[in-house]
């Protein structure tokens, strides 16, 4: 219509009809094509709702080694400012609207097939007619604070059953009892009942994180550089907004961040296959500014013999890991130290990868950014023939006394991330001048 109006000679039409499509487009290929064709044939850049939303929001410095989770760095840095932050997206949501509402959506209903658990009343927008007494006293719950026990009831009871609404491993209590004590509960009274009329439209689009300072809670979503909004999340943003809830857009500004924690890892193993040979050691330095603020260390009982070579190798004998605690009674307290920092090692893929491996036994999630020094220093430091970690620290007179023990190398360690560190500080002020 926009190329018919303007081919015909209607400018002024083309004109009015392209700034509604980029205040309000009915998708995100109609927002490019209007901005583009009103940049060429209109002499300028019109800046629509998308961009002047994105451009409001504040920026948050991120440490660059998060590009590709951006929601992390964001997360972490807001820590560190003490917000309580919480990974929330879409399945916040959906798992408050399946808790409240099991019952009616999978104990009242049929469900279409043993391979497809969504209620046929969501699909078909049939749920708030059928149940409409029941959804309007769960509201009213709602509204007056007194949801979370039903919740919790349904917890208890339910948990691990099978559901097409959200996954039990992402039910986060602590989460729900924020989100329902955090914000005025009419707020969310209203965002429900949207939810109640079109589940599969209010499907998506949340923003990512909430956020919880002094009792207050919001919401914000992250956007790096060359991010867009889609028009989903531009609706939910409108929809939290008018509804009273704080939902924010948080722009990540990528740069060497000094108070990052980076935490320099080390392990010892009984052989180099990740997937069959087990961990006897774990030393880990942890690293704020280029200044050393923590150690941890641990032997740990690989439940299996170390082989001969392997002891010749590193000096960690089958006596010495026998009494010594089994991963799973160290795993809490490693991941403690970790808090949210950068995994960072020498050849980052073989300690990381055995890390992985561990908790992956003991049915556990291990994802953390990471930073290889080995990379880093052939990157910033070219030019040597090795760059194995007892060749460097000969190089650049680094103390490595006790070689293949994990809170020696460790330490050594750190001192190539701090050279490297230096040169991304520098490249950083190079950059913002």
């Amino acid at each position: 219509m926009v190329r018919l109006l303007y081919n015909t000679g209607d400018r002024t039409g083309a004109e009015e009809l392209l700034q509604r499509m980029i205040d309000d487009p009915a998708s995100d290929g109609e927002h490019v094509f209007a901005t583009d064709f009103y940049a060429r044939k209109f002499g300028g850049r019109r800046t629509g709702i998308y961009t002047e939303l994105l451009r409001s929001g504040r920026t948050i410095t991120v440490d660059d080694t998060h590009r590709g989770n951006p929601e992390a760095g964001v997360a972490g840095v807001l820590r560190r400012e003490g917000t309580k932050v919480f990974f929330t997206e879409n399945m916040l949501w959906h798992t408050l609207f399946g808790l409240l509402f099991w019952d009616e959506l999978f104990e009242s209903t049929r469900m279409p097939s043993g391979f497809d658990w969504l209620p046929h009343c969501l699909k078909d927008r049939s749920f708030r007619r059928l149940f409409a007494v029941t959804i309007d006293e769960k509201l009213a719950a709602i509204a007056s604070g007194a949801s979370l026990p039903l919740i919790l009831r349904t917890v208890a009871a339910k948990w691990g059953r099978p559901n097409g609404i959200f996954g039990w491993d992402h039910v986060q209590v602590e989460a729900l009892r924020e989100l329902l004590e955090g914000f005025d509960p009419t707020a969310i009274a209203s965002i429900v009942r949207s939810m109640c009329d079109d589940f599969r439209g209010m499907g998506d689009g949340f923003p990512d994180l909430m956020l919880v300072q002094d009792g207050k809670a919001s919401f914000l979503e992250v956007k790096a550089e060359g991010d867009v909004i889609r028009r989903n999340q531009l609706t939910r943003l409108r929809q939290l907004g008018a509804a009273g809830i704080i939902a924010e857009i948080g722009r990540v500004d990528y740069r060497f961040d000094p108070e990052q924690d980076y935490v320099v890892v080390d392990i010892e193993t009984t052989g180099s296959w990740s997937n069959g040979d087990r961990i006897t050691e774990i030393g880990a330095v942890k690293v704020r500014n280029h200044c050393v603020v923590d150690e941890w260390h641990s032997l740990i009982n690989p439940q299996r013999s170390i082989p001969a070579k392997i002891v010749h190798l590193i000096g960690i004998t089958n006596e010495m890991v026998r009494d010594a605690p089994v991963f799973a009674e160290i795993a809490d307290r490693f991941m403690e130290f970790m808090g949210d920092g950068i995994f960072v090692a020498h050849n980052v893929s073989f300690d990381y990868g055995f890390m992985a491996y561990e908790f992956e036994r003991i049915a556990r999630r291990f994802r953390f950014p990471k930073l290889c020094t080995c990379a880093g220093m052939r990157r910033r430091y070219p030019g040597h023939k090795s760059y194995g970690l007892g060749k460097l620290c000969e190089i650049y007179g680094i103390s490595l006394d006790n070689h293949h023990r994990a809170l020696c190398d460790a330490r050594a360690t750190v001192q190539l991330l701090n050279l490297i560190n230096k040169k991304r500080s520098e490249e950083g002020h190079l950059e913002a001048a």
